[in-house]
């Protein structure tokens, strides 16, 4: 990663902890301890799986993972990481595997009503492939795309 994708990622996240402290400042400044409270955990979880997804995978894997987290944020989408296999996935994930996971992922029709729609994914190795799994809940019943890509 060059120094300038490095500071862009640090940058935003430093503004989204940021704006995190102004929340739970507002929520203690009106009272809402309990609503802080509630927003700390949730922020907390949401540190554990970054910290999951760094330890999980190699990190050229790890920061292309994390910058397609904050791509789909910014769409509305969260991200949410399962079992991250990656041993021999590296080459084919960067060479193809992100760009068919991006396509998916902005395909989708993310309903406006909806204050948080999840997206979970996750990427399992065998001896010949490799296969990334996307899943949400559609309209009537849970959807699931599956990328196979040889190795």
């Amino acid at each position: 990663m060059d120094s300038g994708k490095a500071v862009q990622l640090l940058s935003r996240q430093r503004h989204d902890y940021a704006n995190h402290l102004q929340v739970i400042k507002g929520y203690m400044e009106m009272g809402m301890a309990e609503r802080a409270l509630e927003y700390v955990n949730s922020v907390v979880r949401e540190v554990a799986q970054e910290s999951r997804l760094f330890h999980a995978t190699p990190p050229e894997m790890a920061i292309r993972l994390y910058e397609m987290q904050l791509w789909a944020k910014d769409r509305g989408i969260k991200l949410r990481f399962g079992t991250l296999e990656s041993e021999h996935s590296v080459g084919v994930m960067l060479s193809q595997g992100f760009a068919d996971i991006y396509q998916v992922l902005q395909d989708l029709q993310v309903p406006s009503d909806e204050e948080e729609f999840e997206v979970r994914l996750e990427m399992l190795e065998s001896k010949d492939k490799t296969m990334v799994r996307l899943s949400w809940t559609g309209e009537s019943e849970p959807v699931v795309r599956e990328i196979v890509m040889a190795r």
